[in-house]
């Protein structure tokens, strides 16, 4: 079997620095690494090898300084290594880099693609769907076990959902995208690392894969970035210690009500008052925008409800209809749901006998459907589900997409201004594109939903099944955790953030305990979802997820970027922990130096009536 890993040799991204006076990024001096996911895959690939024949050859793009993150791979145990470097490439949207990438893996002829959930730097997950839709492959992300069937002809995959994990099968060839868990961390030695420096990587350049140059570097890219915004640190940076418990929380709750007030006042200035329902626009098809409904177990995600108002948002200057696509046997409710809350046509894609929602066979439906109409936009939700589709939908119609955006604007000339954060949020990127419709997937948590109209009237239609043929992904068990815990995160206003500093899986408990009796949401690190002690739905990063939580309470968590990324849009952090070094404090409006025991108690006695409010809302 040959196994062919993609892999991305991205800047350490916790030690650029930023000049904000000048709005500059500051490079120099910045070291490199393997994507960490990459690394996972790669070693997970050489576990998988059984047989003398089997191959294990890694692919990279970028400089010939990439080649270095390839001699780490070849040191790891890759048996070739192969970088596709020009300087053609330069400017490449992540749809011009699958592209490049398609290419390059096709003259290899893999049984077997693996790639990283998605690279450090960009954080958008894309290529490797892209590549999969690309080459005409199913593709399974989020993978965190990764097997191969007892025939050696097929892989058995777990794979992380919002709700919990799926069983999936898929025949090869497939191409899936793993995630922690899926192998342990490994690092070479300098034995091994010597040794490797003497196999050099063939080097491939654009005219290797195709006499069109056209399809590679900005010229391929059917998205460009404007001037980039740098978002200055606004943390309050209060420090305190040496102070009583009791003092101590009375203090925070003090400042607290304050910032909160501060906060509301500026979002009520931003945002400009109220004027009630938007105005609808019914059977206007042109620059009509869709959204496409997120789903759980126990119905509609509460994103699809921000995503609808956003696009009742965006029809104020597009003056056409939103439409709602719902991937899933119709339910009257679930329409009327939809309808109500800004919808004014829906459009059902009954995947009941097609399997699941980033299968072949639904993406392939959705395709042709967005084929036909050409809406000015289609909205997805950030997630597993809504970036698979988004990817996949991009491919095969060579659009433009923007992945985990936090907003979205329309400018004076009409274009949708597509605001992704990078760089661990110290950066917006304002992205635009090429191509019509507009593809997005927004982050959960990010948007406000529309005002509900419960009169408003239902269009349905049934979109109808394209014909598929072929091998697709095979669902074989789902299982959902009791809580659901996860999907509620995203939307909480109020968090405990709970680290290793806690102790043990029995003060996690008592922590938990704390949080539900103000109806506050749990959030964790790595660390203690590997010791076990929390879900990794939970898990909050460059691992996990984004969340905007108006109050985090971080308690014992050391504050490690790749945490602390993931807590950019939060309203106010506050954090305990008895190591007054500890880095958490620098994204803290309000540390407490001290043991959690101690000072987490009286906190919340005094934060209480706060948090509960916050909570309710």
């Amino acid at each position: 079997m040959k196994t062919a890993v993609c892999m991305k040799f991205v800047p350490v991204i916790s030690q650029i620095k930023f000049d904000y006076e000048n709005k500059t990024i500051i490079r120099d001096g910045v070291p490199s690494e393997v994507n960490p996911f990459d690394l996972l895959g790669l070693v997970r690939a050489i576990e998988l090898k059984n047989a003398p024949e089997d191959e294990v050859v890694v692919i990279s793009m970028g400089p010939p300084k990439a080649s270095e993150g390839l001699t780490t791979c070849v040191a790891l145990g890759a048996d070739r290594a192969v970088l596709l470097s020009d300087r053609a490439l330069a400017g490449s949207d992540t749809l011009a880099t699958s592209r490049a990438l398609s290419l390059a893996l096709q003259r290899e002829q893999p049984d077997l693609i693996i790639c990283g959930r998605n690279s450090s730097d960009g954080e958008t997950g894309q290529v490797g769907p892209e590549i999969a839709q690309i080459m005409g492959w199913p593709h399974i992300s989020h993978v965190r076990k990764l097997d191969l069937g007892a025939d050696g002809k097929s892989v058995v995959v777990e794979r992380m959902t919002d709700e919990g994990f799926q069983t999936l099968e898929c025949d090869l060839p497939v191409l899936v995208c793993v995630t922690d868990g899926v192998a342990p961390e490994l690092f070479p030695n300098r034995e091994q690392m010597e040794r490797a420096e003497g196999i050099e990587a063939e080097v491939l350049t654009c005219s290797d894969l195709s006499d069109d140059l056209s399809l590679f570097g900005a010229d391929g890219s059917p998205t460009w970035v404007d001037e980039i915004r740098l978002v200055e640190p606004n943390r309050l940076g209060v420090l305190l210690q040496e102070t009583a418990p009791e003092d101590v929380a009375k203090q925070v709750a003090e400042s607290l009500r304050k910032r909160l007030a501060e906060l509301a006042a500026e979002s009520e200035t931003n945002s400009g008052p109220s004027t009630g329902p938007l105005p609808r626009y019914p059977g206007v098809t042109d620059k009509s925008i869709w959204v496409v409904a997120e789903n759980t177990s126990k119905g509609l995600a509460p994103v699809t409800f921000e995503l609808l108002g956003k696009a009742r948002e965006l029809t104020v200057f597009t003056k056409s209809e939103v439409v709602a696509v719902l991937i899933s046997p119709p339910q009257e409710s679930t329409i009327s749901e939809l309808v109500s809350c800004g919808a004014d046509r829906v459009l059902v894609l009954d995947n009941s006998q097609l399997g699941p929602v980033y299968g072949l066979a639904v993406s392939a439906t959705l395709i042709a459907a967005v084929a036909k109409e050409t809406p000015y936009a289609v909205l997805f939700a950030s997630t597993a589900d809504g970036g698979d589709l988004a990817s996949r939908l991009a491919a095969k119609l060579d659009l433009g997409l923007t992945g985990d955006a936090i907003n979205l604007e329309i400018d004076s000339e009409g274009r949708l201004v597509q605001l992704k954060p990078a760089l661990g949020g110290n950066v917006v990127a304002p992205i635009l594109s090429k191509t019509l419709p507009n593809l997005v997937t927004l982050r959960p948590g990010m948007m406000t939903p529309a005002a509900p109209e419960p009169d408003a009237t239902p269009i349905v239609e049934e979109i109808p099944v394209a014909s598929f043929g072929g091998s697709d992904i095979r669902l074989i068990s789902e299982e959902f955790q009791e809580d659901q815990e996860g999907i509620l995160l995203s939307n909480a206003s109020v968090v405990l953030g709970v680290g290793m500093g806690v102790g043990s899986a029995e003060n996690v408990a008592k922590i938990q305990e704390m949080a539900r009796s103000i109806g506050a949401s749990i959030a964790t690190t790595r660390d203690v979802v590997y010791e076990g002690w929390l879900a990794q739905q939970l898990q909050v990063g460059i691992s996990g997820r984004t969340i905007a939580p108006t109050v985090y309470i971080s308690v014992g968590i050391k504050g490690a970027f790749n945490h602390t990324v993931g807590l950019q849009r939060t309203g106010v952090i506050i954090a305990i922990n008895q190591n007054r070094r500890a880095i958490m404090f620098r994204s803290s409006d309000f540390g407490i130096v001290g043991t959690w025991e101690e000072f987490l108690p009286p906190l919340m006695e005094q934060l209480n009536p706060i948090l509960l409010e916050l909570a309710s809302r």
